[in-house]
């Protein structure tokens, strides 16, 4: 009877071992599918921001986005609950930013719905670009947002990301230094 009662618990902790083990593989294989998404996360896809005829949303006057300074270009949603988060940090980066020598631009594209309602009573509404559709897939082609692109005075396309990642962070810091 002795040896019945032992095999059992050899059994048991061989079972308990077993399911620790799958346990553990499987919280592995989620992180591996997991950093792998991150890696293949959408890009801009961009070396060179190309230039565009956009409508500046406070005058509806047609510009062109020819870039001969730093600027960071911004990319919300108007359907974005996370974007809509952002527009205060941003007026406070707007503020700063020109007086380090760098523009910010945030684009949108005309079949965004209420843009002008979702930038409602910000002062942000002078630095925006609304693109034509298709014009914006060309350089967002996956419509990704909240994002950036850090761009040149030569128009070439430093870094990209989403708003409030690393590089994003340490750019802020630089421009609010400390007056946030």
């Amino acid at each position: 009877m002795q040896l019945n009662e032992s095999w059992q618990w050899i059994i048991a902790l061989l079972s308990l071992f077993t399911l620790l083990s799958l346990s553990l593989n499987v919280m592995i294989i989620k992180k591996i599918v997991s950093s792998e998404k991150q890696l293949n996360m959408p890009s801009f896809e961009l070396d060179i921001f190309p230039v565009f005829e956009v409508s500046q949303l406070h005058t509806n006057k047609f510009i062109s986005t020819d870039i001969n300074s730093p600027t960071v270009l911004i990319f919300l949603a108007t359907n974005c609950p996370k974007c809509k988060g952002k527009i205060k940090m941003l007026e406070n980066l707007v503020l700063h930013s020109e007086s380090q020598g760098v523009s910010l631009r945030i684009i949108v594209h005309e079949q965004m719905k209420s843009i002008e309602l979702f930038f409602n009573h910000t002062q942000l509404t002078n630095i925006i670009w609304k693109l034509n559709y298709t014009d914006y897939k060309e350089i967002n082609p996956h419509e990704i947002s909240p994002a950036y692109l850090f761009v040149n005075e030569l128009s070439e396309v430093e870094g990209q990301g989403i708003i409030d990642d690393d590089n994003w962070q340490h750019f802020q810091q630089q421009i609010l230094g400390g007056s946030e």
